[in-house]
């Protein structure tokens, strides 16, 4: 990862940017380390669930008092046996019995400056407009009091998918998938962050691991996801033993991606094209004795063979980063032909020809990730090779995670926007600021950010997420 300062956070040019009269916003330190100790990332985070009437809610609000939050349930209708289990863990009742913002002023709120976790489950929604009515008024509710939360707060709306004769479901639904995507944009400056989760057949720890994900400090630099919770896909939770392959992982994203996942415990398969052999046994070194590096070009059917020679001495494969990408940039009148095919043959073919070579070898309740690009969700000027390739990755995410579910696997894309790597780090000043300015969190993310990603969808944590496109953008504005 590169050393460069980040300019936009040091006090001169603060003080610089304050009196010229430049649209410019300045951003606020995201909160990316632990907040207590591994074991507790929550440590230094006030929580309040609004709703305790599932086994899904439950178990939020005992695995988030387990990571170190306090938590608060405002349900007035939680039971006697609920709360008293949760008591043990350090979790307080609140009735809400009047607007939010009344609670929060009486619960010291105001004095407090800790990060505010908002957790708010859409309430069933019986028919009738009324009904509709209090839905969206608890919504706007709970948005407002994250709004005016200390900086690095979250707000995750947990939503029942409804039946399609649920007419006011569907609406509460829609009204709450629109609210977060205006909030994110209010939240950003702050560095506070906005999700909706749709619960359609996850298992109510899966449902706690998803927001518990999204509540820590691995996802700082995520927002306004709209994400589907479905019917659980694998259950072991720990690393040890399993075997993970990252291609293009010699620098960069891919190298991250790869130390975090040997961090956690995967043996990792770093692989790069022969020419970055050395920088690929720099990181697998960096990385300790479980990893190992392939030298081969993952775009030729030469090099996915290879791949799957190297791995077949351990007879497993766990999960596939398929992350090895290039740019050939021009507009498409001075592209050449051979330029096109480059890009397109390493951003999406070789996807193909690697899975097509180590399928054999994929366990059940594997995870593949694909690793698309914002670019590929909105496009980009002078870059028509690379957006037709990371917009097919994103269908090919599809594809497959509608071809593997059968075989108990997952698969996932995740589509980065301005991420600070070597190459954006020597960006122009002026281009640099405007690409911030294009995210509502106001800041780059780091490679360690799209890493931390990669990681959850790689393992069991997002065991009911398949099929589906993940932004790590810091809500860029693109593509909205």
């Amino acid at each position: 990862m590169p050393t460069a300062i980040d300019w936009s956070l040091d006090p001169r040019v603060r003080s610089l940017f304050k009196y010229l009269p430049l649209p410019v916003k300045l951003p606020t330190l995201l909160r990316r380390t632990d907040l207590g100790s591994p074991e507790r990332p929550l440590g230094d985070t006030r929580a309040i669930v609004t709703r305790l009437r599932t086994p899904a809610d439950f178990a939020v609000c005992a695995r988030l008092a387990l990571h170190g939050a306090a938590v608060t349930v405002l349900d007035p209708r939680a039971t006697n046996a609920q709360l008293t289990e949760l008591a043990i863990l350090g979790v307080r009742h609140a009735p809400w019995t009047m607007d939010l913002a009344t609670v929060l002023a009486s619960a010291g709120a105001r004095q407090d400056r800790r990060p505010l976790l908002l957790v708010h489950r859409l309430a069933a929604t019986p028919a009738g407009a009324t009904a509709v009515n209090t839905a969206t008024d608890e919504l706007f509710q709970v948005g407002q009091a994250v709004a005016l939360a200390p900086r690095n707060s979250r707000l995750i709306v947990l939503g029942d998918t409804p039946p399609n004769d649920d007419v006011p479901g569907r609406l509460s639904l829609e009204a709450a998938r629109g609210c977060i995507r205006s909030l994110f944009k209010e939240l950003g400056p702050a560095g506070s962050t906005c999700h909706l989760l749709r619960l359609d057949g996850a298992s109510a720890d899966a449902v706690a691991d998803a927001v518990a994900f999204l509540a820590g400090p691995r996802a700082a630099f995520l927002t306004a996801w709209d994400v589907r919770l479905g019917a659980d896909i694998g259950q072991d939770s720990t690393w040890s033993g399993k075997v993970v392959l990252v291609t293009g992982a010699a620098r960069g994203i891919g190298a991250s991606i790869a130390g975090r996942l040997a961090k956690a415990g995967a043996t990792v398969w770093v692989n790069d094209v022969p020419q970055a052999e050395e920088a690929a046994r720099k990181t697998a070194e960096r990385m300790g004795s479980n990893a190992f590096v392939i030298p081969a070009d993952c775009s030729s059917d030469a090099g996915a063979k290879s791949i799957a020679r190297a791995l077949s001495s351990g007879g497993r494969l766990d999960a596939v980063i398929h992350n090895a990408g290039i740019t050939r940039d021009r507009t498409l009148k001075r592209l050449t032909l051979d330029q096109w095919r480059q890009v397109l043959s390493v951003d999406l073919a070789s996807m193909v020809r690697v899975q097509e070579a180590v399928q054999p070898l994929m366990t059940k309740g594997g995870s593949l990730v694909l690793m698309s690009s914002v670019m590929g969700v909105a496009g980009n000027f002078g870059q028509t090779n690379y957006t037709a390739a990371k917009s097919a990755v994103l269908e090919l995410a599809r594809i497959w995670a509608e071809n593997q579910a059968a075989q108990g696997i997952r698969a996932n894309a995740i589509a980065p926007g301005f991420i600070l790597t070597e190459m954006t780090a020597h960006m122009p000043l002026f281009n640099r600021e405007m690409a911030k300015q294009l995210t509502a969190l106001l800041q780059p993310g780091l490679p360690d950010d799209v890493a931390e990603l990669a990681t959850f969808l790689a393992g069991s944590e997002s065991r009911s997420i398949t099929g589906q496109v993940l932004r790590c953008d810091g809500g860029m504005f693109l593509g909205a």
